[in-house]
């Protein structure tokens, strides 16, 4: 089973949409919405968790944010942050918390690229899913 997840933030709203493909051999079901959200990072992060409970744990979950990777792998060093990025940032990190307390498998994906691989059209839908999401906000 594999995952691909997506987020497309709009900063002014403080909204993102969120799209996730999960594909289980042939089968392919597209997931698209909006959250609030108070960063992109913080989108990928959630859709990440999000795509780690539809999957029910197994299988690989690709993203497109390295960010968010490394949120997840522990990699993002503690510097000076005013009090709203220090707020952002602990955001991030409960997600990360919360995807690695899964024990699930995520892998970076290259984004916005225009081979014909499997793995990089299941990324453009994820894309595709994000926007839509976005537009579902828009519509409401």
């Amino acid at each position: 089973m594999k995952a691909f997840c997506d987020s497309s933030f709009d900063e002014k709203k403080g909204v993102a949409g969120i799209g996730i493909v999960v594909c289980d051999g042939q089968k392919r079901k597209v997931y698209s919405n909006w959250i609030v959200a108070s960063s992109n990072n913080e989108a990928e992060l959630f859709a990440i968790h999000l795509a780690s409970i539809l999957t029910e744990g197994k299988g690989i979950i690709y993203s497109d944010s390295q960010t968010a990777i490394s949120y997840i792998n522990n990699e993002i060093k503690d510097k000076p942050r005013t009090r709203e990025q220090y707020i952002r940032h602990k955001m991030c990190e409960y997600w990360a918390y919360q995807i690695r307390r899964r024990g699930i498998t995520v892998e970076k994906i290259k984004a916005h690229t225009s081979y014909f691989q499997t793995h990089l059209i299941g990324n453009r839908f994820a894309d595709l899913a994000a926007n839509e999401g976005r537009a579902k906000f828009y519509e409401r």
